[in-house]
């Protein structure tokens, strides 16, 4: 299923954020993880630019109610990747 790629091994993420906050919440605010999203997705699907999956993330980010649990804010950007 997609979304295993894209939640798969967090582990680098979890650690750097667990400094700050709850690892489990997506934060649209900070460009170190909208860019590890973008570079989960890219890894996992290739075929799309990290422009793209950018504009799906900023949809997302308008969409998820804030807190943005991980799970669903990444089956809703890859919702709006086609995926």
């Amino acid at each position: 299923m997609a979304i295993e790629k894209v939640l798969e091994d967090w582990s680098e993420y979890d650690n750097k954020k667990k400094k700050y906050t709850d690892a489990s919440f997506f934060a649209c605010t900070e460009t170190w993880e909208v860019d590890y999203l973008i570079g989960k997705i890219k890894k996992a699907f290739p075929r799309f630019s990290s422009e793209e999956i950018k504009k799906a993330i900023e949809k997302c980010c308008k969409t998820v109610g804030a807190p943005h649990p991980r799970k669903p804010f990444v089956q809703c950007v890859l919702g709006n990747l086609g995926v």
